[in-house]
This record gives structure tokens, C-alpha cells and sequence, in this order.
């Protein structure tokens, strides 16, 4: 999916992207910001919410109700 890329334009985009008191989720390369953040990501890939995940559903389905109010 990603391909060939520009390896300085990857460099700049971790460059820019450390560092910072806050997170914020995004990086600067020439000059345009880019969002990194959980929501972004989720849309560009398809993923879909944890709820939905089948490996989620079976580890919190060996616990009470208690205990998987808990882990939320």
C-alpha cells in the first residue's frame, strides 16, 4: 500500500514529530502539518472501533461484568 517513498520527506516527519511537551498527534513536512492521531489513522486504514475487534471480544468475555466495567 505505501510503495516508494521519499526517505527525507519520512526523516522530517519523525524529525518533526518528537520532541513536544504535549502530544498532539501531528508533524510538520514541507511545511504542511500531518495528523498521526488514533482517529486518523483508524479512518485511513479502515480500521474499525476496539468493540469490534474479535480478540477483544473473547478476552474480555472470560471476565465478570465488574471486572470488564473496570477495564473500560
Amino acid at each position: 500500500m505505501i510503495g516508494d517513498c521519499n526517505i527525507s520527506w519520512v526523516e522530517e516527519f519523525y524529525a518533526n514529530s518528537l520532541g513536544y511537551a504535549e502530544d498532539d498527534y501531528t508533524s510538520t513536512v514541507r511545511g504542511r502539518t500531518i495528523s498521526y492521531s488514533p482517529d486518523v489513522i483508524d479512518e485511513v486504514f479502515g480500521f474499525r472501533r476496539s468493540d469490534y475487534c474479535w480478540a477483544s471480544q473473547q478476552r474480555c468475555s472470560a471476565h465478570t461484568a465488574e471486572e470488564y466495567a473496570e477495564m473500560l
